[in-house]
C-alpha cells in the first residue's frame, strides 16, 4: 500500500474551484487486485471468461466488503485526504461497487444531462465523494461524467430556494436537473482514469454515469462522506452563504 500524500495548496485551490480532483496512483496493484478478487467472487464470475459476467448486475447494493475496513469510505488511504478537506469532520457515508458491462455495438454519446446526490433522505448533508476504478476506463468505456463548476450553480440555487434541500424541488411541475449546472449539454467531461487514480467530487456536483461501448467492464467504487452533524435538523437545512463554512480549506 502506498501512502496518502496531503494534498497541496494548488490542489485545494483547483478542488475548490472546480467541483472536482483528479489524484492519480492512489491505490497500488495490491489493493486493487485485492478489489478485484472479492468482487469476482461475490458475481460468481471472472475477467478472462465473459460467459460468466452477470450482465443484469450493475450496482452491488449492500456490499459487505471484506475486510469491512477496506471498503473506499473506510480506507485509509481516503481518510487521510478526507480528514485533511474537512479537519476531521466528515464520517463515513456509504459506496458500493458499480458496474457497467460492455456494449461494443452501442455508439457513445456524452450525456446531455446530469444529477446531484446532495439533498434529501439519509444524505442530507452528504459533503463529498470519491470515485476509483479497478481497470483503467478509457473514452467511451462507460466513465463517470462530471460538469466542472456546477457545484457553484447548485450553490446559487439552494441559496435561492433553501427549503428545496430536502429534495422538494424533484415535486416541482417541469422541474429539470438543469437548473444545477450552467452548461448541461456542453460541458460533461469523462473520468477516463487508470485503474487506482481517483477523483473527489463536491456534493453538488453535477454528475452522470455513461454508456460503456469498450470491450471490458467497468468497475468502479465510490464512496460518499457526510457531515458529523448530519442527524442535526438545524444543521440539514442550512445552507451557508459561504460554500467552505464547514471545511477545514
Amino acid at each position: 500500500m502506498s501512502h496518502a500524500q496531503p494534498l497541496n495548496a494548488q490542489q485545494i485551490a483547483y478542488f475548490k474551484l472546480n467541483g472536482y480532483l483528479v489524484l492519480k496512483n492512489v491505490f497500488d496493484e495490491g489493493t486493487l487486485e485485492a478489489w478485484r478478487r472479492q468482487i469476482w467472487r461475490a458475481l460468481d464470475g471472472c475477467l478472462e471468461d465473459p460467459a460468466t459476467w452477470p450482465r443484469e448486475t450493475s450496482g452491488l447494493d449492500g456490499y459487505d466488503y471484506d475486510p469491512p475496513e477496506s471498503a473506499l469510505v473506510h480506507h485509509p488511504q481516503m481518510m487521510a485526504i478526507i480528514d485533511q478537506l474537512s479537519g476531521g469532520t466528515f464520517v463515513a457515508g456509504d459506496g458500493i461497487p458499480i458496474i457497467r458491462w460492455p456494449d461494443p455495438g452501442k455508439s457513445w454519446e456524452m450525456p446531455q444531462t446530469g444529477h446531484i446526490d446532495a439533498y434529501g433522505g439519509r444524505w442530507l448533508p452528504f459533503m463529498i465523494g470519491a470515485t476509483t476504478y479497478l481497470y483503467d476506463v478509457e473514452p467511451g468505456g462507460g466513465a463517470l461524467i462530471y460538469w466542472p463548476g456546477s457545484h457553484h450553480a447548485a450553490h446559487r440555487y439552494f441559496l435561492e430556494h433553501p427549503s428545496h434541500v430536502d429534495g422538494s424541488f424533484l415535486e416541482i411541475e417541469g422541474f429539470s436537473w438543469d437548473v444545477f449546472c450552467d452548461n448541461p449539454a456542453t460541458g460533461g467531461q469523462e473520468f477516463t482514469a487508470k485503474a487506482g487514480d481517483v477523483v473527489l467530487w463536491h456534493a453538488y456536483l453535477t454528475h452522470n454515469g455513461s454508456e460503456n461501448t469498450s470491450h471490458s467492464p467497468r468497475f468502479a467504487l465510490f464512496a460518499r462522506w457526510n457531515h458529523e452533524k448530519h442527524l442535526e435538523q438545524s444543521f440539514r437545512y442550512e445552507i451557508p452563504e459561504d460554500l467552505w463554512k464547514y471545511w477545514a480549506v
